[in-house]
């Protein structure tokens, strides 16, 4: 219900007159008008009137004032007359407007809201005071909390309608102006979001939900926003309409936008009572100017401008109405500020919207040009296509036919090569079969020549396939025994680090889990082409390989860090950014064998594990390299069968002849293993799954007391220094071999603390036979085949010359021209052929070292 023409009302020139000096003062007068605009006047404006409650009981009813853009707003509520003041006292004033914080407002509203409640009969006197330097706008209506609440809500539902499409045409046009790289669509997409700024501020959105804290921006900015709005619009209609093409609107265009960038920067900091009236007719002023231009442009047919003009009739229309309510000129309000901005906003959807589609007309229009000119393009080039398709198709024909002459001549090179390779290391294999299966002293070497040929010769397939340009296989990881293949590794590094008189350490870290889900193939090559670089490139120094581990964030994850560092040659800073290209060697590295693949390949196989290579060196000083690979944990039981045993020849080396052997093993598929191995020499086998159950038959005396005990060192129940123990004190003399998953360091132990013997898993059965061989000192059985390990006759040297021609061949490692070389010296010199025969046996089983030797050793 509006109150304002019921409301007695006082202008306080000064502003600063006191309650009591304005309710003594007669100068009070009825309004009697619906609502009363002042301007932007210093004055301050007081109203009064009499609130009483008819009712039988308590009511509550909210007092608000139209306006969102009030500054000062303060209600003084009245005691009734003879009544003491000090209760009432504590509730005057009360404050609202943009000037104060919205959390010290009773009823917290976009516009300046007071609650009052009255008893049943009660009547009170109110008074209000108006001051600020925005427009004085003394509209007071009472509402039912509930009625405003629903009015509000309903005003915002409709901005928020208003405000959605336009922030859809907001993302529309800046997607079109990104595609299209045309600056009249994002200057379309910023003048709406700066008019929709504007409205925010205009309705006290702003203050209600962005700027709760209030203070004197929020009166300024209506006037700013605005100003910067008139401007975006102009350079936007300016853009779109290409008025550059009407030479007159050039300058004038410029000086308004000079303008209204001086009266935004005025309205923003300067006195707003001045500015904002002066704005406010700049900016009707230019939107005078720019209808002008718009008619302009649409008589010389300029693009957009009549699509322009119709489309912002409506948002014309909202703002001559306010021009007219702001300015007094009518004594009601013909139009809400609602009501404006939601008028204003369908305008701004209108010429977005309009736009949009005219500017989609425009691309179809010329797209269709483009089509046309397109195809009298084609048309015009076809027989010249024609021709040249031809041309090339012959220069293609030729240059198929070249390339297929390319394959055929790389096919061939990369069989012989393929051949040249693959026969010595296929002839180092099988000899070191033969020593393994002769045991004795030579059989350990033979493992170690066995698997690193296999190393050697997996390295060569896999160079092959990377030069035929085969894709190279995914990683397959799979449970292992990570200290056993370690062993291995380093097995085969001290055999690297011995060709330049190297020494060689493993060290790997205790927190090492025994059993790891890797890709061990991988991992075998990876670090062989590390040791076999640190060899290459140290003399007479030390080659070390750490390995750590770190659990992962993930459970059951960790990371497998390896180091492999020397004090050799090192790299110089200018190649170690190219030495893990392919065929990319350092100029000092030219005098080493190999042809750069061994680093290219091993990053490739580090990165396809998931892994990272680093490297570090100083020349001179030797070089580090760091690999860290992801691995999963791993129980032993997921072991498959065929992977818990060592890939080497099985050939029975002597005879158990009953005797009784006790095994303790927890692995299933590793003690069904180990009892078939063990049964296949003639022992007798009694089998524990636990620590306790072998202790306690240890412990029995009347049990027959075996020859030898076999045990794991992890159990379910117990460790293997314990079984050690009872082993030592039940069955002296007795040895014990221990058979586990992890490498045991070096200990200062007693040797009757000590287990008699070490093997790590996978079980080797060559091996196995050996240290119970060892352990229970019993005898070898004789070789099948006693010519295998004959000893050499000693040979007929060749002349000088051909020797120092084979010593060429060695520096070389060319062993396929070595056995031309000993072909031609047997048919030239016949009587060198014990020579010959001795030369050939080390060729094929690719011992240039001995084979050096023997040539030396005849030269000299």
């Amino acid at each position: 219900m509006s109150l304002t023409e019921h409301l007695l009302v006082l202008r306080d020139d000064t502003g600063r007159r006191p309650l009591a000096a304005v309710m003594a003062s007669g100068l009070w007068k009825l309004s009697g008008r619906p609502m009363l605009h002042e301007g932007y006047s210093e004055s301050a404006f007081w109203l009064r009137g009499v609130m009483r409650n008819d009712s039988p009981v308590a009511v509550t009813r909210w007092l608000a004032l139209g306006s969102a853009r009030l500054q000062d707003v303060q209600l003084y509520v009245l005691p009734p007359p003879g009544l003491a003041t000090g209760e009432h006292a504590r509730q005057l004033p009360q404050y609202a407007g943009t000037l104060y914080p919205l959390a010290q407002r009773e009823v917290p509203a976009r516009n300046a809201v007071f609650a009052l409640t009255l008893a049943p009969g009660e009547q009170r006197v109110v008074v209000l005071r108006v001051a600020g330097s925005s427009v004085i706008d003394l509209s007071v209506a009472l509402w039912e909390p509930t009625a405003f609440r629903e009015q509000e809500g309903l005003e915002l539902g409709i901005q928020l309608f208003v405000l959605g499409v336009a922030l859809v045409l907001v993302t529309y046009a800046l997607i079109q102006g990104a595609t299209w790289g045309d600056h009249g669509f994002a200057l379309t997409a910023l003048w709406i979001m700066m008019a929709l700024a504007f409205s925010l501020s205009f309705q006290g959105y702003l203050y209600r939900y962005l700027l709760p804290d209030g203070g004197p921006s929020l009166v300024h900015a209506p006037a700013t926003l605005g100003c910067l709005a008139t401007l975006l619009y102009l350079w936007m209609s300016y853009a779109l309409v290409e008025l550059n093409r009407l030479r007159p609107w050039i300058r004038i265009y410029g000086l308004l936008s000079l303008v209204l960038l001086v009266m935004a920067g005025w309205t923003a900091v300067g006195d707003y009572r001045q500015s904002a009236p002066v704005a406010n007719a700049c900016a009707g002023l230019c939107y005078l100017v720019w209808l002008v231009s718009m008619l302009h442009g649409w008589r010389e047919g300029l693009d957009n401008a009549r699509l322009l003009v119709l489309s912002f009739a409506l948002a014309w229309l909202g703002m001559l109405l306010k021009m007219l309510e702001l300015n007094r000129l009518v004594e009601r309000s013909v139009l809400p500020d609602w009501h404006f901005i939601t008028l204003f906003q369908l305008g701004l959807l209108g010429v977005g919207t309009s736009l949009v589609v005219g500017r989609a007309l425009q691309l179809r229009r010329l797209y269709d040009q483009m089509q046309w000119a397109m195809l009298y393009t084609r048309a015009h080039e076809q027989l010249k296509l024609e021709e040249a398709v031809k041309q090339r198709t012959d220069e293609l024909r030729k240059a198929l036919e070249a390339a297929d002459q390319a394959n055929q001549a790389k096919s061939g090179f990369l069989t012989r090569i393929s051949h040249d390779l693959r026969t010595p290391l296929t002839s180092i294999i099988g000899f070191a079969d033969l020593l393994q299966t002769a045991g004795g002293e030579h059989a350990q070497r033979g493992r170690i020549i066995v698997r690193s040929a296999r190393h050697m010769l997996e390295m060569v397939n896999d160079l092959i396939d990377y030069l035929c340009g085969d894709p190279q296989e995914m990683p397959h990881p799979t449970p292992l025994y990570a200290h056993a293949l370690l062993h291995d590794i380093g097995q085969q590094g001290k055999a690297l680090a011995r060709r330049q008189r190297n020494s060689f350490r493993l060290q790997v870290s205790p927190t090492l889990p025994p059993v790891l889900q890797i890709d061990g193939r991988r991992l075998r090559r990876v670090l062989g082409n590390l040791l076999d670089n640190a060899a290459k490139y140290t003399s007479e120094g030390d080659i070390v390989l750490t390995v750590d581990w770190a659990e992962g964030a993930d459970p059951g994850m960790g990371v497998i860090g390896m180091q492999v560092i020397d004090n050799g040659r090192g790299i110089p800073l200018q190649y170690q950014g190219r030495v893990f290209e392919p065929f990319e060697r350092a100029n000092a590295d030219r005098d080493q064998p190999g042809i750069g693949m061994g680093l290219a390949i091993v990053r490739q196989w580090v990165q396809k594990m998931g892994g990272q290579i680093m490297l570090q060196s100083q020349p001179g000083q030797g070089t580090v390299v760091n690999v860290h690979l992801p691995a999963a944990l791993a129980r032993e039981q997921d072991i498959a069968p065929h992977d818990s045993r060592d890939g080497s020849a099985e050939h029975p080396c002597i005879d158990g002849n009953g005797r009784l052997v006790l095994v303790v093993e927890d692995s299933p598929e590793i003690a069904a293993l180990l009892v078939e191995q063990l049964d296949s020499v003639g022992f007798r086998v009694e089998l524990y799954k636990d620590g306790q159950s072998v202790m306690a038959r240890m412990a029995h005396g009347q049990n027959a007391p075996p020859s030898l005990l076999v045990t794991d060192y992890l159990l379910p129940d117990s460790r293997g220094d314990e079984i050690l123990f009872a082993a030592r004190q039940y069955l002296p003399g007795v040895p014990v071999l221990l058979l586990s998953a992890t490498l045991r360091q070096e200990s200062d132990k007693p040797e009757d603390q000590e287990f008699d013997a070490h093997l790590l898993k996978p079980v080797n059965f060559t091996e196995l036979q050996e240290n119970v061989a060892r352990l229970l000192r019993m005898p070898p059985l004789q070789s099948e085949d006693p010519n295998a390990m004959d000893s050499l006759m000693s040979p007929t040297p060749p002349p000088p010359e051909s020797v120092q021609k084979a010593l060429d061949l060695i520096a070389l490692g060319a062993v396929s021209e070595l056995l031309e070389w000993c072909d031609d010296l047997l048919q030239q010199h016949p009587e060198c052929e014990d020579f010959v025969t001795q030369a050939r046996e080390f060729l094929r089983s690719g011992d240039l070292f001995e084979m050096e030797a023997l040539c030396q050793f005849h030269l000299y």
